[in-house]
């Protein structure tokens, strides 16, 4: 069966334009090959000459058994015994990055676990036991289990929409889970623009290392300006890498400023900001509602979009809170949109919202 030979740090993009393109041959696995990956692919995918492939090359190798469906069945037979269906179903791949929580009852067989992962996915590089996420900045803690080559590093590079960006699940807080999310907030921004005629400002003090960006910032038709900060340090160098590489991808020059604060103090350290921002992201889950009050003087006088999301109990009512914080200043809400989009906890639960808001006096 032909394969399309890559370096292994490319094998997640090669593997996605494939499938994205119907070349990926379904139900066999990709092999390592060397210091290489070998892609399987199908009839419909061109032959080596052609330009697509770039300088990768293709090769002939024997395929005489199907992959296996489950990362456990790479495991002894005596350990699958010994746990039955404890082995964990739940995992989240973040680049070549795996992200797993052992059960505490599993923890002696750990690194058979992650080492089967490694067989099973070979476009993942580390696989980590996630504790959960921790401290002020919710960063998540991390233990690495296994790696191929002995490189732990945490840092990798994700691909969402066709848009490449720098993560690194130990130090900034990220979710790929959160793509429809980001997906929705362009979707939203996108009506906002039409509606102006223009590019807008926008504004997101709760950046991380600025995922939501790579839809955004890119667009030279969407946004003119992005001010982006983040309170956690260490996110900063990935937020600037980050930025300076979706600047670069513009058809259009465009502005953008980072900052590293507590969001409450842009007002006083940025003050050329107030009253610039067409649109406003909230996207501080725990406190973002809290924080609404302080963060209104950045909009714009004219209609303005803010996007955010809280976490609360289930039967809390988000609208009733947003109107009260509203209505306590200058503002008005034209529109108001409230959501809950997942289950956070068996209590709570993740809600998004969106406010086209003016500053109008109020009669």
């Amino acid at each position: 069966m032909r394969h399309l030979r890559v370096p292994s740090a490319q094998t997640s993009h090669w593997i996605d334009i494939c499938k994205t393109n119907g070349w990926y041959e379904t139900g066999y696995r990709v092999q390592r090959v060397g210091e290489n990956t070998a892609i399987p692919l199908n009839a419909n995918a061109p032959q080596a000459d052609d330009s697509v492939w770039g300088e990768n090359t293709m090769i002939e190798l024997d395929v005489t058994d199907k992959k296996s469906r489950h990362y456990w069945e790479h495991i002894s037979d005596e350990i699958r015994t010994k746990f039955g269906d404890q082995f964990p179903q739940a995992f989240e791949v973040q680049g070549d990055v795996l992200l797993v929580k052992i059960p505490d009852e599993m923890v002696e067989v750990e690194h058979e676990i992650a080492q089967a992962m490694l067989e099973q996915f070979p476009s993942v590089r580390v696989v980590c036991h996630d504790d959960g996420v921790t401290g002020e900045f919710r960063v998540r803690n991390l233990r690495v289990l296994k790696s191929r080559q002995g490189n732990n590093s945490t840092q990798t590079q994700y691909r969402e929409h066709g848009h490449e960006f720098n993560i690194d699940p130990a130090v900034a807080y990220f979710s790929g889970r959160l793509v429809t999310q980001r997906m929705r907030t362009r979707d939203a921004i996108t009506s906002m623009s039409q509606f102006k005629g223009r590019p807008l400002v926008i504004v997101d003090p709760y950046a991380g290392v600025g995922p939501s960006m790579a839809l955004l910032y890119t667009d030279a038709n969407l946004v003119s300006k992005a001010y982006v900060n983040d309170m956690n340090p260490d996110a900063i160098p990935l937020l600037k890498q980050n930025m300076e590489y979706f600047h670069s991808k513009r058809k259009q020059d465009g502005t953008y400023v980072v900052d590293c604060m507590d969001a409450r103090e842009l007002m006083i350290s940025r003050p050329e900001i107030i009253g610039t921002a067409d649109v406003l992201l909230v996207n501080l889950p725990h406190e973002s509602i809290d924080h609404l009050p302080e963060l209104l003087l950045l909009l714009s006088g004219d209609k303005s979009l803010v996007c955010g999301w809280s976490i609360q109990e289930k039967q809390a009512d988000i609208e009733h809170q947003l109107r009260a914080v509203i209505e306590a200043s200058d503002w008005t809400i034209t529109t108001i949109h409230v959501e809950e989009i997942k289950g956070f906890s068996t209590a709570k639960a993740m809600f998004r919202y969106e406010l086209i808001m003016s500053n109008q006096i109020k009669r």
